[in-house]
């Protein structure tokens, strides 16, 4: 099971003077207590927290800022809170404005078809276990959106359909090269990838047009000695001019690598 909380829903309250008239909104909110509503617990772990004060020209006095995000330890689900709060009674204003944003539970099954790439990249993050799972559409999916934020200078795209006989992507470098690339979702942790899908790859890669590269991703444990040796055989050979070969270890960390892509979605909400 996949959780995210990537949506949110967003509550404002506001009291206090305002034009030398007290005025009230949203009162409950003043007494909201950032407690997760999956787990029950109050939450006190904070990863965000900023403050700040100014004497702005507009207002004849202070106006103070406030916000901090706090995230449920067990479950993930987080909270934003914003807050200020104007002290200018000369100008008949002294006023606190407060906002809550909070995640909103979505679940999926690993298999899905329909989790988000960014919902789905984080998570494998988090439990690379899922990637043994996920439908093979998706990991095809999955490894070009990595793809494209590892190799940020290449252009990566969609190339044939699912199950067409190894054109699952095309990787082109900022010189033109372009690398055909293969995946295959392996089901279980322990398989070994061997050579036959490998010569498939070279296959199709030579009744193409200005393709001299060859990307193999598998989400096996690693590739087996057969398969390494063909893949240096086919390059000294100078049927294609590279032939890489990433196993499972070596795409997760390609997807650790560039996870800093992802940022957190109450990032999109900070104001200070």
């Amino acid at each position: 099971m996949i959780v995210d909380y990537s949506e949110y829903i967003t509550e404002k309250a506001s009291k206090g003077i305002v034009n030398s008239v007290y005025v009230e909104n949203g009162l409950p909110l003043f007494k909201h207590d950032s407690v997760c509503p999956f787990c029950k617990q109050k939450i006190e772990n904070v990863i965000h927290h900023k403050s700040k004060t100014d004497y702005p020209e507009w207002l004849w006095g202070r106006f103070d800022q406030s916000e901090l995000v706090v995230q449920c330890p067990n479950c993930g689900w987080w909270e934003y809170k914003y807050s200020n709060q104007s002290d200018a009674i000369v100008d008949g204003i002294r006023a606190m404005d407060l906002e809550y944003s909070s995640g909103i539970l979505k679940t999926y099954e690993d298999s899905d078809i329909d989790i988000p790439l960014e919902v789905l990249r984080k998570y494998i993050n988090k439990d690379p276990s899922v990637i043994y799972n996920i439908d093979a559409h998706k990991m095809e999916e999955l490894v070009r959106s990595v793809f494209s934020d590892f190799y940020p200078s290449c252009k990566v795209k969609a190339f044939g359909k699912t199950r067409d006989g190894g054109k699952d992507g095309l990787l082109i470098d900022n010189s033109g090269k372009q690398s055909l690339i293969q995946i295959k979702r392996r089901t279980k942790a322990n398989a070994t990838e061997g050579v036959e899908a490998l010569r498939a790859l070279i296959g199709t890669t030579v009744i193409e047009d200005n393709v001299r590269g060859c990307i193999f991703v598998s989400t096996a444990d690693h590739f087996s000695k057969p398969a390494k040796d063909y893949a240096s055989n086919v390059i000294n050979k100078n049927i294609v001019d590279t032939f890489d070969l990433i196993d499972c270890k070596e795409f997760l960390r390609m997807a650790d690598l560039v996870r800093d892509k992802l940022p957190d979605v109450w990032t999109k909400l900070l104001k200070l």
